[in-house]
């Protein structure tokens, strides 16, 4: 469990070594990761990740992150998936978006910054639909559970010395007035250009423009507050503190 100018979609590579990004725009460092074999830190993978346009006054990108809001027992590990954002709430609660095996989605964590915003999207449930934002409070990191044999997303093809995947961590920022449900969402896509939840419906980590940000915060805040989150969390969590 990125941006300055707006550049053109189209679909992400695995990464190659020594490779360029595809991106025209020039892409923040992210931070170097501590974990490592030999005391060295090790640098993310080059990464692909299409950078959106971001707030142009503070530099912040946008995002948004899926989870599973209901109970389903993963068949490999008899595990709950269950994540929703409530699980979030909380003094200092962080949470490491780890397990994610997609590598555009990686590729998207990886260019990451702390401070940005990832709108949480409550996926494989009734009505899935966006439900709050979480802030990005750590950047690109080694994801642990790729050596983990008794994990769902254990990779037996990554090395200490040579990890496949990476991952970011987050808080929570704040529950949405309603939810947006993808079902609105695809009624109002002439209104939402490039948002790829709606083109690129399975990637599980998406970049999102400010101009799409701020029409989804316009869209959230059209008529009465709703609590129907999939979860509970106070209404006095709907406004930033």
């Amino acid at each position: 469990m990125a941006p300055k100018r707006k550049v053109a979609v189209s679909k992400v590579a695995k990464p190659k070594p020594n490779s360029k990004p595809e991106s025209k725009t020039k892409a923040k460092a992210p931070k170097v990761a501590k974990t490592s074999t030999n005391g060295k830190p090790i640098p993310p993978p080059t990464s692909h990740a299409y950078k959106y346009e971001g707030n142009p006054d503070t530099g912040i990108n946008y995002w948004l992150i899926k989870s599973e809001p209901v109970s389903r027992i993963d068949p490999k590990t008899q595990q709950d998936v269950k994540f929703p954002l409530s699980d979030l709430v909380g003094k200092d609660i962080e949470e490491t978006w780890d397990g994610v095996r997609n590598y555009e989605a990686r590729n998207n964590m990886v260019v990451m910054s702390k401070g940005d915003i990832a709108l949480f999207y409550h996926s494989n449930c009734d009505t899935p639909g966006i439900v709050g934002e979480v802030e990005i409070s750590h950047e690109a990191h080694v994801d642990e559970t790729q050596f983990n044999t008794k994990h769902k997303s254990y990779d037996s093809k990554s090395t200490r010395e040579n990890p496949k995947w990476w991952c970011v961590d987050v808080k929570f920022r704040r529950r949405f007035r309603r939810k947006l449900s993808l079902k609105e969402l695809q009624a109002k896509a002439d209104q939402l250009p490039e948002f790829l939840l709606l083109t690129r419906g399975r990637l599980s980590v998406i970049p999102v423009g400010y101009e799409l940000y701020t029409k989804l915060v316009e869209m959230e805040c059209e008529g009465d507050i709703q609590d129907d989150l999939d979860c509970e969390i106070d209404r006095a969590l709907i406004n930033v503190k």
